[in-house]
C-alpha cells in the first residue's frame, strides 16, 4: 500500500485548507496511507482565520474544528514537524537553489521589483532563512527513518516549500506538487512541474502530453475561455470588476487598424526566477514604446491597457508606475489609456483588436485562443506552444516582425487543454471552514486578521497595504486622454 505525505501549513496555497483536504479524500480514495505533515511551527508570516473567539466579536464564525472532523473518518493525520536534532549539510547546489527561493519570497511580501535595503528587509531575511533550514533539516532527518512512497508538496517556489521538494529529491521519494486551482473554478492542481515553472510545463507538451484531439480539444479550450469571461462567476478574479461584455464594442465602430497593449505587473514574475527574466529590456515599457513607434507611422490606433492588479501594489510601486505611464503618453499623444480601475472589459478591447501585445499577461493567451495575432515582450507561461511572436529585445523589433498573420489558435488550445488535464474539483469551499468567503472578506474580517500572532511590523505593513489600495482605487488621471473619462 502507496505511504504519501502530504506537507502542509496555513497559507499554502490560496485556498488553504479547501485544497489539503481535497488532496486528502483523494489520496485516500486512491487507496493510500496519507499523513499530513504540519511544518507550521516553522511559519515565519503566520496566515489563516483569526481565533473564533475575535470572530464572534465581530459577528462571524470560524469553523475551527472543521478539518479534524473530516480527516478524522478519513483515517489521516496531522503530524507536526518534529524539530531536528541538529542542522543538516546543504550541497552548494542547493544553497544557491534555496537562497532564489528565499529571494522570491521577499519580492513577493514587498510587492516590488527589488528587495529593499532596509532592518525590515533584513530582519526578515533572516527570519526566513532560519526557517528554511530547520524545516530544510528536519525533513531530512524525518523522511531518513520513515521515507514515504510519495510526497506532495504545495506550489515549491518558496523558502520552506523548495526546501522541503530538494530534501525529497534528493532522497529519490516520488514527488508531486499542489497548488490551488488555475485554469477551472473551485479546483486544485496536482502535478510533477512547479505551477509556475514556464519551461518545464511547456516541455511536457511538448513532449507529447496526453491532450484530446480536434473537437474535444477545442471545446475544452472554449470551455476554460468562458470561464475567464464569465464575470463575478468566472475564474478571472478581476473581470467581475468589468463592463458586460460586448458593451464596448457596441458603443464605437472601428475605423482605424487597432493595436491594445496590455501591461502587467512585472514584479510578481520577478519572484518566480531567472526563467522569467529572459528579456532584455531596462524598463517595463521600452518595448511597448519601441512598437507604438511604429505602429502609430501606419495610422494604427494605440491603447493601452493596465492590470487591474497595479491597483493592489505599495503606494512606491503605483506612483512609479503611474509617472512611467504617463511619460509613455507624452511620448505617444494620441495613445488612449484604459487604468486599473476603469470598468473597461479586456475581452472586448481583444475583439476590436488587430494587434495585441502583451508583456506576458493571460489576456495574451485567451486572446490567441481567439485567432488574434498576439507579440509578447516578456517570458510568458504559453511563450513556447502557442502561436505567438516574442520580441525580448530592442533588435527583435522592425517594420516585418510587426506585420500581421494568420494566427492559430492550436497552440493555445493545447496549453490551456494541458492546465485543465492536472486539475481535480475541491470538495470543500470556504463555507466549510468560516461564515465569510476570506478571498471577499468584508472590512471588519480584513481588521481581524490583525488579531492573528504576528509582529508589529507585519500588522503594519498590512494596514498600510490596505491604505495603498484605497488610494490606488480612487487614482484618476487628471487632464490626461483616457478612453472612458
Amino acid at each position: 500500500m502507496t505511504t504519501t505525505h502530504i506537507v502542509h501549513y496555513n497559507g499554502a496555497t490560496a485556498k488553504s485548507q479547501s485544497v489539503i483536504a481535497s488532496l486528502a479524500k483523494d489520496s485516500v480514495e486512491n487507496g493510500e496511507v496519507v499523513t499530513i505533515i504540519d511544518i507550521g511551527r516553522t511559519t515565519t508570516i503566520k496566515q489563516g482565520f483569526p481565533a473564533n473567539r475575535w470572530a464572534k466579536l465581530l459577528g462571524h464564525t470560524v469553523f475551527e474544528n472543521a478539518l479534524q472532523n473530516i480527516l478524522d473518518p478519513l483515517g489521516v493525520a496531522i503530524v507536526p514537524l518534529p524539530p531536528s536534532s541538529q542542522g543538516a549539510a546543504v550541497t552548494p547546489e542547493h544553497h544557491d537553489a534555496l537562497e532564489q527561493a528565499l529571494e522570491s519570497e521577499l519580492l513577493t511580501y514587498f510587492r516590488l521589483d527589488h528587495i529593499p535595503k532596509s532592518a525590515e528587509a533584513r530582519n526578515l531575511s533572516g527570519r526566513l532563512r532560519s526557517a528554511m533550514m530547520e524545516t530544510y533539516a528536519a525533513l531530512t532527518e524525518l523522511w531518513s527513518h520513515t521515507p514515504p512512497d510519495r510526497v506532495l508538496i504545495p506550489n515549491g517556489r518558496t523558502s520552506r516549500q523548495k526546501a522541503a521538494r530538494l530534501v525529497a529529491e534528493t532522497m529519490g521519494l516520488n514527488v508531486f506538487l499542489y497548488e490551488n486551482g488555475r485554469a477551472s473554478p473551485d479546483s486544485y492542481y496536482l502535478g510533477r512541474t512547479q505551477p509556475h515553472d514556464r519551461v518545464a510545463s511547456q516541455q511536457e507538451i511538448l513532449d507529447g502530453f496526453p491532450l484530446p484531439q480536434g473537437r474535444a480539444l477545442e471545446t475544452v479550450a472554449d470551455t476554460w475561455l468562458t470561464h475567464r469571461m464569465a464575470g463575478s462567476a468566472g475564474t478571472n478574479q478581476f473581470s467581475d470588476q468589468w463592463a458586460p461584455a460586448s458593451a464596448l464594442s457596441q458603443k464605437n465602430a472601428k475605423r482605424n487598424p487597432t493595436a491594445v497593449f496590455f501591461a502587467s505587473s512585472f514584479d510578481e514574475f520577478l519572484a518566480f526566477g531567472p526563467m522569467w527574466t529572459i528579456d532584455e529590456w531596462s524598463h517595463q515599457f521600452e518595448a511597448f514604446d519601441l512598437m507604438m513607434s511604429i505602429l502609430e507611422d501606419r495610422g494604427v490606433e494605440l491603447v493601452l491597457r493596465l492590470h487591474p492588479n497595479l491597483g493592489t501594489k505599495s503606494r512606491q510601486y503605483f506612483l512609479r508606475e503611474v509617472r512611467d505611464i504617463l511619460a509613455l503618453q507624452d511620448r505617444h499623444p494620441s495613445l488612449k489609456i484604459h487604468w486599473h480601475n476603469e470598468p473597461t472589459n479586456s475581452y472586448d478591447l481583444v475583439r476590436n483588436a488587430d494587434y495585441v501585445i502583451v508583456e506576458r499577461s493571460t489576456i495574451g493567451l485567451e486572446a490567441s485562443l481567439m485567432g488574434k495575432p498576439v507579440w509578447v515582450t516578456q517570458a510568458a507561461q504559453w511563450d513556447m506552444v502557442a502561436d505567438v511572436r516574442q520580441v525580448l529585445r530592442p533588435t527583435d523589433i522592425s517594420e516585418e516582425v510587426l506585420e500581421l498573420w494568420d494566427a492559430s489558435p492550436l497552440g493555445a488550445q493545447k496549453f490551456v487543454a494541458y492546465w485543465m488535464a492536472q486539475e481535480k474539483p475541491l470538495h470543500y469551499n470556504w463555507q466549510t471552514w468560516a461564515s465569510w468567503d476570506p478571498e471577499k472578506a468584508p472590512l471588519r474580517m480584513k481588521v481581524a486578521q490583525l488579531t492573528v500572532d504576528n509582529s508589529w511590523r507585519h500588522k503594519k505593513r498590512l494596514l498600510l497595504l490596505e491604505w495603498a489600495k484605497w488610494r490606488n482605487s480612487r487614482f484618476t488621471p487628471r487632464g490626461r486622454k483616457s478612453e472612458n473619462k
